[in-house]
């Protein structure tokens, strides 16, 4: 489940990416797409070790499942207002 949800929230930031970049590009969608992309990868590498291993290509433990889901989004997004924090300081104390 946390595979799909990473793959998802890919989806949706890569293509929030594509119509807002011209838009907004302070809000730099593209680190975000790239970070979700990134744990997508991840998970995608999990799930087919599981599957190497015997177990199941998917899992749907919910408790579990469901947390992992819920801490991959939150840290993506957590590492994506960091990075864009940092480069708007950055970019502020250049323009000084």
């Amino acid at each position: 489940m946390y595979f799909l949800v990473a793959l998802g929230l890919a989806l949706i930031s890569g293509c929030l990416w594509f119509f807002l970049r011209k838009k907004v590009p302070a809000l730099r969608l593209d680190i975000l797409a790239i970070t979700y992309g990134a744990a997508a990868l991840m998970w995608l590498i999990d799930c087919i070790a599981s599957a190497a291993g015997g177990e199941g290509f998917l899992s749907f433990e919910m408790p579990t499942d469901a947390w992992i889901s819920l801490w991959t989004f939150l840290g993506g997004l957590a590492f994506w207002g960091v990075i864009v924090l940092i480069i708007f300081l950055v970019n502020k104390k250049e323009t000084k």
